[in-house]
């Protein structure tokens, strides 16, 4: 009975993890994936707006979605991702806690149903943290990997140019821009 309930356990943390990350593909995230290496978490916190993504369920028919992060230590961070969906724009957000695992590397978890996914690691490719910030997740599953990509910037619709330099960092580190979807930000 217990190797029943753990085989059931497994399947719902691998479907958690499926369903939340909607690229999935065979094979091992990727080694070779840099980050920022003398990631500054202060000049970091903030108002960080989303520009684009990999398709996302939890943010599913949202739009104007936004992440806000603060100081809590100096190994964690407290982070507060809100949007609007829906018809009526209902606001919905969602909070969690991102700790410091390395140079611009966190690994954060959310309050809620998403905790069932657990830790998700939250990787900073690249920023200026005046304008953009790239993010990379990847999680290993039984038979292949979840990816989700973030183009994040200070402002709601950026010049194309720091768009631009964003997915740049994407190119360098040989991350497809194919699945990326334009975040609505109008009307907010």
């Amino acid at each position: 009975m217990q190797k029943l309930h753990m085989i059931c356990a497994l399947f719902v943390l691998v479907s958690v993890n499926i369903v939340a990350g909607q690229v999935v593909s065979f094979g091992l995230c990727p080694r070779n994936i840099k980050t920022v290496q003398d990631f500054d978490v202060g000049s970091y916190l903030g108002t960080w707006y989303e520009i684009s993504k990999y398709p996302f369920v939890f943010e599913a028919g949202g739009r104007c979605v936004q992440a806000e992060y603060g100081a809590l230590t100096n190994k964690t961070i407290s982070v507060v991702n809100s949007q609007l969906s829906g018809r009526d724009n209902t606001q919905s957000s969602i909070d969690g806690i991102a700790k410091i695992v390395g140079p611009g590397k966190l690994s954060v978890r959310f309050n809620g149903f998403a905790s069932l996914a657990g830790d998700a690691p939250y990787w900073v490719l690249g920023t200026d943290y005046a304008n953009y910030a790239v993010v990379y997740s990847c999680k290993n599953l039984v038979l292949a990997r979840s990816e989700n990509v973030w183009i994040l910037a200070r402002e709601r619709n950026p010049d194309e140019d720091i768009v631009k330099a964003a997915q740049d960092v994407l190119a360098a580190n040989k991350v497809s821009l194919a699945p990326l979807i334009v975040t609505d930000q109008t009307d907010c």
